[in-house]
């Protein structure tokens, strides 16, 4: 592909991931390729200033740099790849759904290991357990959060803005050029509408990968993970994951609609781009309709799916956190332990992420979000789930 106006193509990005590597090999499973031509093809229909081309220009070349990393440590180790991931506990809800809050009180298992969202960010070199808490990278991605905190600084009620803590899968799969981060923190429509319509081919086999490689020299544990881009694909998620144990929660998609919607404009005014509010409510609508959509299909389709979720509703993990997890760990049949009880009553009672529940106000309207065509295109998840919703809200919604 040909470069753009002040935007490379492909072949010149590689070229440079080349340059800055001194490598030479991206493997075999070239099948990120697809989401890379996407991504580049993009920039094309989008009018962006120059600042945020300039970051976007910056992370492709990043990632594909790592990608050049990992093939080079498998070769030169190849017991990173012989060594079992495990059976992975997973929050796949909608956004904005309760799920942070599960997954911050799963995560507090001793036995519980999820990748931080510094790990996800900048994920070669492999984390390290004696420098686990002092990694570089935890200062860099900070950093990051801080400039989009002083940008935008609503996002501190909306999202819990700390490196250190377990992070969203939607972040590595941007190492497979097929995470729904691009749209949310570059704009890039058309990647949008792309993605909802195609689950990147392959994105599991790099999941997976990413896994080894935070293993490898660093914490070890049960794998426990989250993103609600994993609605998109759930067959391919099990695929890679014969064991994985689904928690998927559950909130009126008005509402989660509207919130994410917000909190999407909270990150596109920090990277200074496009606010078109009804926009970005458009595109909401339309990428996770299509997520729950494929998901609640998913589940009828393939028992085996059905038979490893455990359905929790968003006013339940308000109400009683740690009673939520024990019914999770119930669910599932793994041991609850004392020290994992204690953890979640400090965090409950201590930790600022807690206390941002209730904080974040929008409503549908100011995002031009339609309740009614939001009933109709998701008459099937009404219907099924509706008794976990609780009342429908459609006013400034918390």
């Amino acid at each position: 592909m040909t470069g753009l106006p002040g935007f490379p193509g492909v072949d010149a990005l590689i070229e440079e991931a080349k340059l800055a590597t001194g490598l030479e090999d991206l493997g075999p499973d070239l099948s990120f390729m697809e989401g890379l031509h996407q991504l580049v093809a993009a920039v094309a229909t989008m009018e962006a200033p120059d600042h945020l081309r300039s970051a976007l220009h910056a992370k492709i070349v990043g990632l594909l740099s790592a990608r050049f990393h990992y093939v080079e440590d498998a070769k030169c180790h190849p017991e990173i790849l012989a060594r079992d991931v495990g059976d992975p506990l997973i929050v796949c809800g909608l956004p904005r759904t309760g799920t942070t809050i599960v997954y911050d009180l799963l995560c507090l298992d001793p036995a519980a290991r999820a990748p931080r969202e510094w790990e996800w960010y900048i994920p070669w070199p492999a984390p390290e357990i004696a420098t686990f808490d002092s990694d570089p990278r935890i200062a860099q991605v900070q950093s990051i959060y801080e400039n989009w905190l002083k940008h935008a600084p609503q996002l501190a009620d909306i999202q819990r803005m700390d490196c250190t803590q377990p992070g969203e899968c939607n972040h590595g799969m941007m190492l497979h050029f097929g995470s729904t981060n691009f749209p949310a923190e570059f704009g890039v429509p058309a990647f949008a509408e792309w993605l909802q319509a195609n689950p990147p081919e392959g994105q599991y086999r790099t999941h997976k990968r990413m896994l080894q490689q935070f293993q490898w020299k660093g914490p070890r544990g049960r794998w426990t993970l989250k993103s609600p881009q994993h609605l998109f694909d759930l067959p391919g998620l099990v695929d890679a994951y014969p064991g994985a144990m689904l928690v998927w929660t559950h909130r009126d998609p008005v509402l989660t609609f509207s919130s994410l919607a917000s909190m999407i404009a909270g990150f596109l005014a920090a990277f200074g781009a496009d606010k078109d509010l009804h926009a970005i409510g458009r595109s909401v609508f339309e990428m996770w309709s299509a997520g729950m959509q494929r998901a609640t299909r998913a589940r009828l389709d393939h028992p085996d799916i059905e038979a490893r979720i455990i359905d929790l509703a968003h006013k339940d993990v308000v109400a009683d956190p740690k009673g939520t997890v024990t019914r999770i760990y119930e669910r599932f049949s793994l041991p609850f332990g004392e020290e994992h009880g204690r953890r979640i009553t400090q965090f409950l009672t201590d930790n600022p992420a807690a206390g941002r529940l209730g904080k974040h106000r929008h409503s549908p309207e100011q995002f031009g979000i339609d309740v009614a065509e939001v009933h109709e295109r998701l008459a099937d998840y009404y219907d099924r789930f509706g008794h976990l919703l609780g009342r429908p809200l459609t006013k400034e919604p918390a």
